[in-house]
């Protein structure tokens, strides 16, 4: 009996009123709906980015297949008369990569080389720099 009090008791006081900051309530809404248009602008961005990519991409398919159907069927372009004939390689070259390891996975570094590519006059102030250390060095060796 004194347990149904007791939780009697505390389901009266935890139905309390609940005090409602109208300011936050607006901000909440306002966020949710900043929320809801970004998410439209984006996927609206998205699916611009694509149409065009595709109409971009078919474009350039059927100017290639226009292009293969002109020169289809025509016989090879005959060589000059006494010119050597064309080198051809005994197998392909391998594959490798256009940036090291290094520079294309190390961020710091890439950016590094990147903010130093960007500078005018990075090449002019690394040859001074150069000609200081060679002036300064012969200065030591007299």
């Amino acid at each position: 009996m004194r347990a149904g009090v007791v939780v009697l008791l505390c389901l009266l006081c935890s139905c309390g009123r609940k005090e409602v900051d109208p300011q936050l309530l607006i901000e909440e809404r306002a966020a949710s709906q900043i929320a809801g248009m970004r998410a439209t602008v984006l996927r609206n961005c998205e699916r611009d980015v694509q149409e065009a990519a595709v109409l971009r991409a078919d474009s350039l398919l059927l100017d290639r297949a226009r292009r293969m159907r002109r020169i289809a069927g025509r016989p090879p372009k005959p060589g000059r008369p006494g010119a050597p004939p064309v080198l051809e390689l005994s197998e392909p070259l391998p594959l490798r990569p256009l940036f090291p390891f290094e520079i294309r996975f190390d961020t710091l570094l890439r950016d590094s080389l990147l903010r130093d590519s960007l500078l005018q006059d990075s090449l002019l102030l690394d040859s001074l720099y150069q000609d200081s250390l060679r002036l300064d060095s012969s200065l030591q060796l007299q």
